[in-house]
């Protein structure tokens, strides 16, 4: 049977990776004794890796397409096929970007990066780091680290080039950020020659346009609502849509059902003032899917 090889990440991505395709739809069974994950797809075979992993494997075409951060394909600079930016992070989705960040002790006499002359720095990216110190004409020692890096500052080093999303770990080790490198997300990848194969670059797309729909989901939401005629001026001003409310009249009355989509931010300032505007029979509710 045909199937694609799919990098699954196994570090901090993993859990908010197993929601994400249970959203889209897909059974994902993990059995964490044995390292493996089950798929109810007979098509796709998931191999759980780190994304650093993932990232080399689908360059070299061990793996079909996977999951990585857009961080370590600058920093190996390998050469993939981006599909798609899912943007999600280890413990949520729609939380913004994640940052790559210098960090120091809260007590350090670093304060600027020309101070990290000749000193040491643990970095997740080391090249990444390495180009920004080239950047600023500092000559220090970078030398590369796993996680957790937080912990290692100042035992092992005098500052550390780490992956962020709250900063809460960063104040648990009592670091301060000197500057913000880059930010990064989570990116669906594939291999360049898979992408050529007609099979697999049809299989990889079906899988981005679920991945892609549920992802989008988890920030909207969608409403309906009646308004009578006087009003609908007012309501379509005021409803955002992602192309336009769909309106029905009904039958034998001067009222009108509405149906749109929001994000979900949106939502809580927008159900008010549908309220106050006279609307009623206002319903909101979940989406699974929302393809574009």
């Amino acid at each position: 049977m045909k199937k694609i090889k799919f990098g699954f990440p196994s570090g901090l991505l993993r859990d908010q990776t197993i929601k994400l395709f249970q959203a889209a739809g897909y059974n994902v069974k993990l059995e964490e004794n044995l390292y493996k994950l089950q798929i109810d797809d007979p098509e796709i075979e998931c191999l759980l890796a780190r994304v650093q992993e993932i990232t080399h494997n689908v360059e070299k075409g061990i793996m079909d397409a996977g999951i990585t951060e857009k961080a370590f394909i600058l920093d190996h600079k390998v050469d993939v096929m981006e599909v798609i930016n899912l943007a999600y992070g280890p413990k949520t989705f729609g939380s913004g970007n994640a940052k790559i960040v210098l960090a120091v002790p809260e007590n350090s006499k670093i304060h600027s990066v020309q101070d990290l002359e000749g000193k040491k720095i643990l970095a997740r990216v080391p090249k990444i780091t390495k180009e920004y110190l080239a950047k600023h004409n500092v000559k220090a020692r970078v030398e590369w680290t796993d996680r957790p890096a937080e912990p290692k500052i100042p035992i092992f080093g005098d500052a550390v080039v780490e992956f962020t999303n709250t900063g809460e770990t960063l104040r648990a080790h009592h670091l301060r950020v000197l500057d913000v490198l880059m930010e990064t997300y989570s990116v669906f990848i594939a291999n360049k020659k898979s992408w050529e194969n007609a099979w697999k670059r049809e299989k990889i797309e079906e899988l981005k346009y679920m991945l892609a729909g549920a992802r989008l989901a988890q920030e909207y939401t969608g409403v309906m609502l009646h308004a009578q005629r006087k009003l609908l001026k007012d309501v379509l001003l005021l409803l955002p849509a992602l192309k336009a409310p769909t309106i029905t009249q009904l039958e034998k009355r001067d009222v009108f059902d509405i149906l749109t989509v929001a994000k979900k931010q949106e939502m809580r300032l927008l159900i008010p003032r549908l309220k106050e505007l006279g609307c009623t029979d206002i319903v909101e509710f979940p989406l699974n899917k929302v393809i574009l």
